[in-house]
């Protein structure tokens, strides 16, 4: 009997056929190896020049890269509950990082256990309800109350160690030191297939200690060995708009992420210098990975795959971490190779984290359910886009209903086109991005091209009901918050003063609780 394994990066949904040939005796063992807030756009030309990223480099060379692969939201726990259930967010009312999967959500890797898979999960899962910080959820909640409140510290930078510091982030070192170990001596002598999966917390930024218990993370932390990694002189300093000409809900993201002020183009670089730096230590992980496989005599039976939750602006747009449609922040990698598949691949065709739950049941030859929002990637693997063609859809989806933006928001990626609307589709006015011609985002050209509007909004319309999710997102809000604020009593007014936001709050605080009130007490 055969056996192959499988380092799961991303994979998609119905073409079973197609799957690499496997007979009945033949089921492949998976690794996904997922990180947190990894920019996708360094993983193929131009961005690959700016870091080394050898690992990454070797699934481009022996497998595939998809050039335009996509987070379904760009949070990290609604973007992961979107990977593990192979649902658009809006279907599992995903609508934050407080609200997410049930505990007792059926995900693929519950799916390979019933069908004989061993499976071990490690590192960062952040899928279900109930984590994150009360901070998190609150600043969640009241999103639509008409007030401007800094929720995160100023992006900043920390140096530690020296050139010979390789372990800058030590938890997720362990993690990875326990995933090889376990590949190295559990895996091959295993009398059944496994499935594997590491969870990263690179390259997300580190929380700012010096702002207390509840601060975010605003923290780009690296060693001089890993900015050696890094080729500054190709680093660019992104183009910013005025704020005055900022589109409303992005102004919004750049003053509660505290980005409003003056910055250099010196810290600016400093921090994309060591964002990228935080990538290379990531990469270094997988290739811990990848050199356990190798010493197990498993890289030649396996599939490996890499991918993230959602990306990182890294100061572009006048902002930091996500929460936001443009490229930096949707755009996330997906990398995958393994026996039978063409190496070298580059596809094109967009896809995103909810094709990796139909693309694992195909893989195995177990039934795709057919209420799945995503679709299998095997016809890409194995180079027969024209049958891919037949069956899925020409764009993705992406939505987004969490803090740091004012209104609930979606976005539709085809072809060379980026439409972003939000809300009804009313009050707030929509973006369109011509991505061929546009790759920093700064044009928006809804004006120019109405009729294409209409028909990519009818699109949407039939994908989402999108007025009707941000009014039921807009209800859940109001009474997640009021319920809250009812549990707390007395001690209410002195909680909310302190959350991430407690610096501005406490400038007039009867003025943001009286807000708070009025937005409360409204019928909408």
């Amino acid at each position: 009997m055969y056996r192959f394994n499988i380092v799961f990066l991303i994979l998609s949904t119905k073409t079973l056929a197609l799957c690499l040939n496997y007979t009945q005796n033949v089921r492949p063992n998976i690794v996904m190896v997922m990180s947190d807030a990894f920019d996708g756009r360094l993983t193929f030309h131009p961005g690959s020049q700016v870091v080394q990223l050898p690992y990454t480099e070797y699934l481009r060379k022996q497998g595939s890269v998809f050039l335009n692969a996509y987070t379904n939201s760009p949070i990290c726990c609604p973007s992961r509950a979107a990977m593990w259930s192979g649902q658009f967010v809006h279907r599992t009312q995903s609508w934050n990082n407080f609200k997410c999967l049930d505990n007792n959500y059926t995900t693929w890797m519950e799916i390979l256990h019933k069908n004989g898979y061993y499976t071990k999960k490690l590192g960062k899962l952040d899928y279900t309800s109930g984590s994150h910080s009360i901070s998190n959820r609150v600043e969640a909640w009241t999103r639509d109350v008409p007030f401007l409140l800094r929720q995160e510290g100023r992006p900043m930078i920390d140096l530690i160690g020296n050139a010979s510091t390789v372990k800058v982030m030590a938890k997720d070192w362990k993690i990875t030191e326990n995933a090889a170990q376990w590949i190295r001596q559990s895996a091959a002598s295993l009398s059944q297939p496994f499935a594997l999966y590491l969870g990263l917390n690179l390259p997300h930024p580190y929380r700012t200690e010096s702002l207390g218990p509840n601060a975010g993370g605003s923290t780009f932390r690296t060693s001089p060995y890993w900015l050696r990694k890094v080729s500054r002189e190709l680093i660019t300093v992104p183009k910013w708009l005025p704020m005055n000409e900022m589109h409303p809900v992005d102004y919004y993201s750049t003053f509660t992420k505290n980005c409003s002020s003056s910055f250099t183009q010196e810290e600016v670089k400093d921090i994309r210098t060591f964002y990228y730096a935080m990538c290379a230590e990531t990469d270094a992980m997988l290739g811990e990975v990848v050199s356990a496989l190798s010493d197990s005599g498993l890289l030649s039976s396996t599939l490996l795959m890499f991918t993230s939750d959602h990306g990182e602006l890294a100061m572009e747009h006048r902002q930091f971490y996500k929460m936001s449609m443009f490229e930096g922040s949707s755009h996330i990698p997906l990398l995958i190779t393994g026996p039978g598949m063409k190496a070298g691949l580059q596809v094109e065709q967009p896809v995103s984290l909810v094709d990796i739950y139909p693309t694992v049941l195909a893989l195995i030859g177990v039934p795709i359910p057919a209420n799945l929002s995503g679709y299998s990637l095997m016809p890409f693997l194995h180079q027969t886009p024209a049958s891919s063609a037949k069956y899925r859809p020409d764009w993705v989806l992406s939505e987004y209903h969490g803090c740091n933006a004012n209104a609930s928001t979606y976005m539709l990626r085809t072809g060379k086109w980026k439409y972003i609307t939000y809300a009804d589709g009313s009050g707030v006015p929509p973006q369109l991005f011509d991505l061929s011609t546009d790759k920093e985002e700064l044009y928006n050209v809804v004006a120019h091209f109405p009729a294409l509007c209409q028909r990519l909004d009818r699109l949407l319309r039939s994908i989402v009901d999108y007025p009707a999710i941000s009014q039921a997102v807009h209800h859940y809000n109001k009474k997640q918050f009021s319920d809250w604020k009812s549990s707390l009593g007395d001690r209410y007014s002195s909680i909310i003063a302190n959350l991430r936001w407690h610096v501005d709050w406490q400038h007039n605080p009867k003025y943001f609780e009286a807000a708070i009130d009025e937005w409360l007490s409204g019928s909408s």
